[in-house]
């Protein structure tokens, strides 16, 4: 995959400038320089075919739409991130990890909205200030996929929030074939409704490797109850 190189002209005082790629369908692959602090608005708008942006330690704020309806795949930030405005990852179908290590790091609102395959990642603040209730939806799925690193304030959030929508939760897991999720989930016995009728459901879809999580979990292992 050839990456693409950000030139001079693209760039104001370690700001990659709004709109400077936006829709530019011939970016695959690209290392954001060191120095730059800054991803302004819809700069990577539109890249459709842009999978693999490589974050310096510099940066500091991603805004609005920066990589919304991109093709990135993951998304490892930086430490000393502030910010990540409202939409910044909005609508990337392809990405599936998100990892932001800074507790302080704001999120904005739908910042990775309509991202329906984020199935693993690290959010250090555990959840954003304000969130809607799709929102604590995709976030509780976040934490489901590595419980061990979260304070326990975002686990009894989290926790709650599964004892709450248990069916909701359990219909994104099988529908998306969120693995690392069920896998969370089942490491702690988590579910408390009808395991039997969750797991005739992920077998029906065919997501085996959920089925058999849910098969591991408590009371559900008996050899040949359910045929894979």
């Amino acid at each position: 995959m050839e990456r693409f190189e950000i030139g001079k002209e693209k760039i104001l005082n370690g700001r990659i400038i709004e709109g400077a790629f936006a829709e530019d369908l011939s970016i695959t692959s690209v290392i954001i320089p060191e120095g730059i602090t800054d991803i302004g608005e819809i700069a990577f708008y539109g890249c459709a075919n842009l999978r693999e942006v490589v974050f310096p330690s510099s940066l500091r704020y991603i805004r609005e739409e920066a990589f919304g309806e991109s093709a990135i795949a993951e998304a490892m930030l930086p430490a000393g991130l502030e910010a990540i405005e409202e939409k910044a990852f909005f609508s990337c179908e392809s990405l599936r990890r998100i990892d932001v290590p800074g507790s302080s790091t704001v999120i904005g609102s739908d910042a990775f909205g309509c991202c329906d395959h984020l199935h693993e990642g690290f959010i250090a603040c555990g959840y954003p200030e304000k969130t809607r209730h799709h929102e604590e939806l995709l976030y509780t799925l976040l934490w489901c996929s590595c419980p061990e690193k979260h304070t326990a304030d975002t686990s009894k959030r989290a926790e709650d929030f599964i004892h709450k929508y248990e069916e909701l939760i359990m219909e994104w897991i099988i529908k998306y074939n969120n693995v690392p999720a069920m896998s969370g989930i089942a490491s702690r016995n988590l579910l408390c409704g009808n395991i039997s009728s969750y797991i005739i459901k992920s077998n029906l879809a065919g997501t085996n490797e959920i089925t058999a999580l849910l098969m591991s979990t408590e009371g559900h292992a008996e050899e040949g109850e359910f045929e894979l």
